[in-house]
């Protein structure tokens, strides 16, 4: 599978605008921004666009079915692109964040079309861009991890090609296998904010489903909300 790629200098979201696309039809397309005005985060929360980070979104044909595996594969993927430019512990924090250091490194954001068929999968990497002094004490980029600027375009091309050799023969077990290898969440208590409640528990497991919580009760499966990890990962 080969991607069309849109590069634009400037737009709102890559997210909106792949999700315009999508609905007049367009599928397998990447549609990438230097700065983002509105870019969008989980649970409609603002991400921080600044230029000198990689913002993409990826328009997929997929069933219901997929939409889980693909979400996985993402994080996945992104992990293992940011090993070929670094050698530090980058993990995933449930259900999709990048972790390195402590400090939160990329988001990703997917949002579905049953009706239509269709997934976008926008993933906002820290590259090469100033993370701004209100949150600097959770996030990182790959430049002040290593020290250097890096080519957003090839990390890009990296991710696509990493992407593609999974897309290819896509195996659900394989993937969330590898995700819960990579996983910073799993066998961590954490607190889980929903917008009913508050649970607190250990994470026994990780499936498509959700995370699986030991809380002082019972076994209890959670498939949305907010993961604070309640003691330090590394």
């Amino acid at each position: 599978m080969k991607f069309e790629i849109i590069h634009l200098d400037r737009i709102d979201s890559t997210n909106i605008y792949a999700y315009k696309l999508a609905k007049e039809g367009e599928r397998n397309i990447v549609v990438v921004a230097d700065e983002q005005t509105f870019g969008k985060g989980r649970l409609d929360r603002a991400w921080f666009s600044d230029f000198g980070g990689l913002y993409f979104s990826i328009v997929l044909e997929s069933d219901v079915d997929r939409f889980p595996v693909l979400n996985f594969l993402a994080s996945l993927c992104v992990v293992k692109t940011l090993r070929n430019y670094s050698n530090k512990a980058f993990g995933i924090k449930w259900p999709n964040d990048i972790i390195v250091n402590n400090k939160k490194i990329c988001g990703i954001l997917s949002e579905v079309n049953v009706e239509r068929g269709f997934m976008v999968l926008g993933i906002g990497i820290n590259v090469n861009n100033k993370i701004r002094e209100e949150i600097k004490d959770i996030a990182t980029s790959l430049k002040e991890v290593e020290g250097k600027e890096f080519n957003k375009m090839e990390i890009l091309k990296t991710f696509l090609e990493i992407f593609e050799s999974y897309l290819i023969n896509l195996n659900p077990e394989d993937i969330l296998r590898e995700y819960k290898e990579n996983s910073l969440t799993l066998d961590e208590y954490v607190k889980i904010i929903t917008p009913n409640r508050e649970i607190l528990g250990r994470v026994v497991n990780i499936t498509y489903e959700g995370i699986i919580l030991q809380t002082d009760e019972k076994l209890e499966i959670v498939d949305v909300g907010d993961c604070i990890h309640l003691r330090k990962v590394d």
